[in-house]
């Protein structure tokens, strides 16, 4: 059975390979929604002026109306992660983020970014849903954060407290005490690190990336969850630290060959019917083939795990310079058909050396017979 496609008259037309959202299984996944209109136009209060708390409201309405369009429910979203461009409107996003989400308890995350492909959009956000009972795990007292489990899979944000080391700490204290957090999430989840199968990786700095190696090798050992990272600006006044990880019990195995990069990271991690591959990317001469060749990776981890690009779920990218999102469409489209997964794209750093573009991908077994939903009159 091929994929099937809804569609909606209210979202916005994209203005390049990817869809607004897929539900797999009894799973959606919702790519990055903004606060625009159907015809791209920003809400806001005036001509000229960006207003950050009028784009969340359209923004979390856009969310819930491609959730409700792929048959999902507010009240069992699992994880939010929101980007945004300028951290004097936290506060104002802060405001309408809390009457949206305050009563889910979804594992939160809040990442910075050097704009957005829609000039003038201030945020954006993405999500994971279950058409299941969703189980809570609130934040244990001095520690930031609820979690979340449902279809076997765990999902949690842990930051630095100010109870703990303190935002203004140095970055090994604020690395060791995010590491402690993570574990005492887990625990609470009855899980372990070696039931991580994913983690995102946002650090304000990617020249302290070696000092978060050490610090995370002494918790975890191989075979390594799938990871990504990306450099950009975070949540707190010194914040320089935030880690997402995604987690089922007896962990997932570890397919594809090497290591990404320098990274103690496995290629993909295969858990149950979902495959998470790390993210991608090389330091090819320009951004088209860098992105060509983080797809030909990503389709090497597939194929070692039994499964096929028609299999992805969602991708998250990150591009170092807005002037390659042109070539990065260019290749991206080679290797994605319509109906396309949702995916999220941001601003930030990268590690390796010469690298421009950056690739992850959850892909799951079920994926090519997925449901897609698509802005009406795509």
């Amino acid at each position: 059975m091929p994929k099937t496609i809804v569609t909606s008259p209210q979202l916005m037309q994209p203005i390049a390979h990817f869809s607004h959202g897929v539900r797999v299984g009894t799973t959606i996944h919702l790519g990055a929604a903004a606060g625009v209109d159907r015809e791209r136009r920003l809400v806001g209060a005036g001509v000229g002026v960006g207003d950050a708390g009028a784009q969340a409201e359209q923004m979390f309405a856009n969310l819930r109306l491609a959730l409700g369009a792929l048959g999902g429910d507010w009240s069992k979203v699992v994880k939010v992660k929101s980007y945004i461009v300028d951290w004097r409107d936290l506060a104002a996003y802060e405001t309408v983020r809390s009457r949206a989400l305050d009563a889910v308890q979804a594992a939160t995350g809040t990442v910075g970014t050097w704009g957005f492909p829609l000039p003038q959009i201030l945020l954006e956000a993405e999500l994971v849903a279950s058409l299941e009972a969703v189980e809570r795990f609130g934040a244990a007292s001095g520690e930031g954060g609820a979690s979340a489990r449902v279809g076997g899979l765990h999902y949690c944000t842990a930051t630095p407290s100010p109870a703990g080391s303190g935002l203004m700490a140095p970055f090994d204290l604020q690395v060791a005490e995010v590491l402690r957090t993570l574990e005492s999430t887990l625990e609470r989840a009855n899980l372990r690190p070696s039931d991580v199968v994913m983690v995102n990786l946002s650090i304000a700095d990617v020249r302290n990336l070696p000092v978060f190696v050490r610090a995370f090798q002494r918790v975890f050992r191989p075979p390594f969850p799938a990871l990504s990272l990306v450099g950009a600006p975070l949540a707190g006044a010194g914040q320089l630290i935030e880690l997402e990880s995604t987690a089922t019990a007896g962990g997932g195995a570890a397919v594809g060959d090497g290591e990404p990069a320098a990274l103690p990271a496995s290629p993909g991690m295969l858990a149950g019917d979902w495959l998470f591959v790390s993210a991608m990317s090389d330091g090819a001469p320009d951004a088209g083939a860098q992105t060509r060749h983080a797809w030909q990776k990503i389709a090497a981890v597939a194929e070692a795990a039994g499964m096929g690009l028609e299999d992805v779920v969602r991708t998250n990218n990150v591009l170092t310079d807005w002037r390659d999102y042109a070539a990065f469409n260019a290749g991206y489209g080679e290797f994605v058909s319509r109906p396309y997964p949702p995916r999220a794209t941001v601003h930030g750093q990268l590690d390796a050396p010469g690298a421009r573009v950056q690739i992850a991908a959850i892909l799951h077994r079920q994926g090519r017979h997925a449901t897609v939903l698509e802005a009406q009159g795509r």
